[in-house]
C-alpha cells in the first residue's frame, strides 16, 4: 500500500507459478523451491498475524527471487493487510467437500471444534447459542437465590462497626 495505491500480491509474485500449490487441495503441492513454500504457507496460514516482521519477511521472500520492492521491511510491516473470502454455505448450497477442507475452527464451550464452514449452516450456531442462553440463565438464578439468602439471613454487625 503506498498513499492511497493499493498494489495486491500477484503483480509482485508470480501467481501461476504457484497456483497450482494452493488450488482445491487441503495440503498443498510442493513446490520446487522450499523458502518460496514456506513462505506461503506463513502468508496463508491462520496463524499469519499482518503487520508482524514474520509476515513481512514471508511476503518479501514469496514475492519472485531477485524483485526489488524499493520499500524497507519495517513499511512493508505496517502496510500489508490480507483480505480472505470464502463461499458461505447454507442448508441449499451445503458442500461436504468444502466442509472437509474448512481451515478455520470455532471452538465451542464444550470443547468441540466446529468447522467455520459447518458452525453457520446446519444448526451448530443455535444449538451454541441456545446453551450459552441456558448457561447465562442458570447464572442469573443462583445470584439471584445467593442475594435472598444475604437479605433474609444478614450477617451481624461486627463489634468494630
Amino acid at each position: 500500500m503506498d498513499g492511497e495505491t493499493t498494489v495486491p500480491l500477484p503483480r509482485l509474485l508470480d501467481i501461476d507459478k504457484y497456483l497450482d500449490y494452493i488450488t482445491n487441495r487441503a495440503l498443498p503441492k510442493p513446490t520446487n523451491s522450499a523458502d518460496v513454500q514456506k513462505a506461503l504457507e506463513g502468508l496463508w496460514s491462520a496463524s499469519a498475524v499482518a503487520g508482524s516482521e514474520q509476515t513481512a519477511d514471508q511476503f518479501q521472500c514469496a514475492c519472485s527471487p531477485g524483485m526489488e520492492l524499493g520499500y524497507e521491511l519495517s513499511h512493508l510491516k505496517d502496510h500489508i493487510f490480507q483480505i480472505a473470502i470464502k463461499d458461505f454455505l447454507d442448508p441449499w448450497t451445503f458442500n461436504v467437500k468444502q466442509v472437509m477442507k474448512c481451515c478455520v475452527g470455532i471452538l465451542v464451550p464444550d470443547g468441540r471444534i466446529i468447522p467455520f464452514c459447518a458452525y453457520n449452516s446446519v444448526g451448530y450456531r443455535e444449538e451454541i447459542r441456545d446453551q450459552l442462553v441456558g448457561e447465562q440463565k442458570l447464572d442469573n438464578a443462583r445470584k439471584k437465590i445467593r442475594l435472598a439468602e444475604q437479605i433474609n439471613n444478614p450477617t451481624p454487625a461486627s463489634a468494630d462497626d
